[in-house]
């Protein structure tokens, strides 16, 4: 049975980016909580985050034999990481935040525009070092 164009590989793809972004809104509630110095309800959130990544990977586990969710490339090996890891920081800084800033700007939000520029210059960087790393492997 091929996993790849199957409605569970969409389910897996979808309940990684979920279980993905929790554990990020997780981590940022917990250094609020920090910060309104509720020690106990960051503790709580920081674990449930470590909880959701544990969910994500196992998600993304079974999609290694389909490829990286967003790249569609292969993952698993190393090489094969960094150079998923390479496209989709090339996408982010090509393409997703210079058309995301230009849409801001048009918007009128430009302190926005101004956060996706700065955001593509660190995933060119992001990019770079993925290369360097995978030429190093070689």
């Amino acid at each position: 049975m091929d996993l790849k164009g199957s409605k569970t590989e969409q389910n897996l793809k979808d309940a990684f980016s979920g279980e993905s972004q929790a554990n990020r809104r997780y981590l940022y509630f917990a250094s609020k909580a920090d910060v309104e110095g509720y020690n106990d309800v960051a503790a709580l959130f920081r674990s449930t985050a470590e909880g959701e990544t544990g969910h994500a990977h196992g998600h993304l586990e079974y999609l290694e034999v389909s490829g990286d969710p967003a790249t569609g490339l292969p993952i698993g090996a190393t090489a094969d990481n960094l150079k998923a890891a390479v496209a989709g920081e090339t996408h982010e800084y090509t393409d997703m935040y210079p058309g995301m800033a230009k849409t801001a700007r048009e918007e009128g939000f430009d302190e926005i525009a101004d956060w996706f520029e700065t955001l593509a210059k660190a995933e060119r960087s992001h990019a770079n070092r993925y290369q360097k790393a995978l030429n190093e492997l070689d």
